[in-house]
Parts: structure tokens; sequence; C-alpha cells
């Protein structure tokens, strides 16, 4: 667990061989959970950090999900057996896939199967055990609410699609600090070991480009996501420019390859992209399908 400031925690864990940073706020009138990481992270990270931090589940006010993936929503359901009164919150866009894991598989995870590109079933078996139990949301968001978690700690939602298409994101006045999910990738995941482990998987080109301009012009001390260290002042800006020149970069080289064949695009684009081990080429197929229009 790493505290950033008084009553602002990270719970630091892994998904697969990346790092996973789920946002814990503490408040007055109630705390703050943003993400519930995969299903198994319920029990081997969160809870844990709560009983160290002597959290009894009343104080649990809300979960809000930044977006619809595993590594995300899987607790769902786990957290809310461990504090019923909690409200699940998502972005409104975002809400049917949420509420439904299998949909959320079809819709998502298995969308580029008539591309040819799919996952094979031990795979899918172990998205779905991630996914965890279904969960009904109980709020949605569609950007500039604003909730109070102490008299004079103020946040406000902030809508960022691009990744999803109702991503969201915890804007943080007090502490002058965006909780901001996937909502931004530059151009790699890096693992634990500091390598290369998986390449940009955003859908949306466009919004995604105008959800990092905002962030780039928000007047920020520090950037703080799920899978990539912390970004501090300047450091802001470099991420974002980084974000901007892969979505570039991806463009071109798509608009130059001579073929939509979302498959062959995600082979011979991937060695082109970045240094990711050669079987995560095929995960560029969400990207790539964006640009191709395919979404």
């Amino acid at each position: 667990m790493i505290q950033l400031y008084d009553s602002v925690y990270l719970l630091d864990g892994t998904v697969g061989k990346r790092p996973i940073y789920l946002p814990l706020l503490v408040g007055e009138w109630g705390c703050l959970l943003l993400d519930t990481g995969c299903s198994y992270h319920v029990n081997d990270l969160i809870l844990p950090a709560l009983d160290r931090l002597q959290l009894r589940p009343e104080q649990l006010r809300y979960i809000i999900n930044t977006h619809p993936d595993s590594d995300h929503v899987g607790g769902n359901a786990g957290m809310k057996r461990w504090s019923p009164k909690a409200l699940l919150c998502c972005g409104d866009a975002d809400r049917l896939q949420i509420d439904h894991p299998d949909t959320l598989f079809a819709s998502r995870y298995d969308a580029y199967r008539p591309h040819g590109v799919f996952y094979s079933a031990e795979v899918k078996s172990g998205i779905l055990k991630d996914l965890g139990e279904a969960e009904p949301v109980e709020l949605t968001f569609r950007g500039g609410e604003h909730l109070r978690l102490s008299p004079n700690w103020d946040l406000e939602i902030l809508c960022l699609p691009g990744h999803s298409k109702g991503h969201l994101g915890i804007l943080d006045h007090k502490h002058r600090t965006l909780f901001g999910g996937d909502a931004i990738q530059g151009a790699v995941y890096l693992g634990v070991d500091g390598r290369p482990a998986l390449c940009p998987t955003y859908l949306y080109p466009e919004t995604y480009l105008l959800t990092n301009q905002l962030i780039e012009h928000l007047d920020l001390d520090l950037y703080v996501s799920c899978h990539w260290p912390l970004k501090k002042g300047p450091e802001i800006a470099e991420f974002c420019r980084e974000t901007r020149e892969f979505v570039e970069r991806t463009e071109m080289l798509v608009q130059s390859a001579g073929t939509e064949d979302l498959g062959e695009l995600c082979d011979r684009l991937g060695p082109r992209l970045g240094e990711w081990p050669e079987n995560v080429h095929r995960e560029l197929a969400y990207a790539l399908a964006g640009h191709l229009k395919l979404q």
C-alpha cells in the first residue's frame, strides 16, 4: 500500500506480470474505492488493505469502476458482499457491460472474432473467472458530478472516453490530482520487471486523443493511473505527448499498410510499434480496429 497524501492510498498489486494500483480515498463522511481489480484481488489485495487501515464495511460509501475491463470490475460482487451499502458506480455508457460479465466478454474481449482475432477457450475461461460474478450497477455518471468525502474535500467526476465509451476519472481538487484509470496509456504497458509487457489498448482513437488533450491541459500536480508509474508535474505532459505520438504513428502505419485484415495488421505492425513479446501483437486488435473504424 502506497500513501499519496493524508487519507489517500494506492493499493499496490499485480495483474499477470503488470502492476495494478487501486486508489482508496478515506474521508470523514465515507470512503471511495476506485476500481475493484480482478475477482481474486478482493481477498488478496483490497480487504487486507482495508483491514490494515481499520476501515469498516459501513465506511465504504462509493465503489467506482473507471471502465469495463476484468482487472477493474472483477471484484465488484466480492466488494458488495463485504460492504452491501456501498454504491456501485460507473460511467453511464459502460453500465450494460459492467452489469453482465458475459455481455462484457462478448462485446469487448470477443468483439473481433468476425475479423479472425479472438482468444482461445482457455484464455476465455480465465478472463471470465477474473470478471467474477454479475453485480448490478446502482449509480452512473456522465461527467461533471461532484462528490464530497469531507467538509473541505471535493471530488469531480470526469468523463474520459477512448479506452471505453464511458471511462471515468476522479479529479481531486484538494490535492490537484487526477485518478485516471486507463484513460491514457502512453506507448506501452511495462511489466513489474520494467520490460514492455503489453501494447496500448484504446478503442476509439478520436475520443482518446480528445481525452489526452483534456488531461494535458488540466492544472495538475499528479496524475495517477492504474498500471503506470505516478506522473508528477512535467511528467504529465510527457506522458500525454507519448500517448498522442503513439496514436499518430499507428494511424500513419494503418493508412499506409495496404490491407484492412485485422490479424495481418496486428502481426505486421506489432514489431514496428513496440518491443513487447511477440504473443502480444494480437492485443493491438483493440487499437487497430479503432483506426479501421471496425468498432
